[in-house]
């Protein structure tokens, strides 16, 4: 599956379209700054590794060589990846590398990585 990105997305100027949704978006940041944060607060840092395009473009081959990087600095590093079927060869790379944590929910995958006392969680699927 080949995705392209938008062509607008390389326009140096708005256009009309973005004038014109200008007054929903400043709403939707108003009610933002009044809404209550769900957001808890996690011990472990993280890092997340990502683009627009879903496959080739050597996320896993980056997270693993900054988990080797990590480690030569004694700093206790994992990955975390949201449990997909269809992504187990993924996986068994990321296994072979290095401790990883899955589950269907990323927020339980980095419960379980505080719980063992890691300090980095490496997201290589993005968010």
């Amino acid at each position: 599956m080949n995705i392209k990105k938008p062509k607008f997305w390389d326009l140096k100027h708005p256009n009309i379209y973005a004038y014109l949704l200008l007054p929903l978006s400043l709403s939707i940041r108003f009610f933002n700054i009044f809404k209550k944060s769900t957001s808890k607060k996690n011990k472990i840092k993280t890092i997340c590794i990502g683009n627009i395009y879903i496959g080739g473009t050597g996320k896993t081959s980056l997270s693993i060589k900054l988990n080797q990087i990590l480690n030569k600095k004694k700093i206790r590093s994992c990955f975390v990846r949201k449990f997909y079927k269809n992504q187990l060869d993924e996986q068994k790379i990321l296994t072979k590398n290095g401790r990883l944590f899955t589950s269907t929910n990323r927020t339980e995958a980095i419960k379980e990585a505080e719980d063992e006392n890691y300090e980095i969680a490496i997201f290589d699927d993005g968010l």
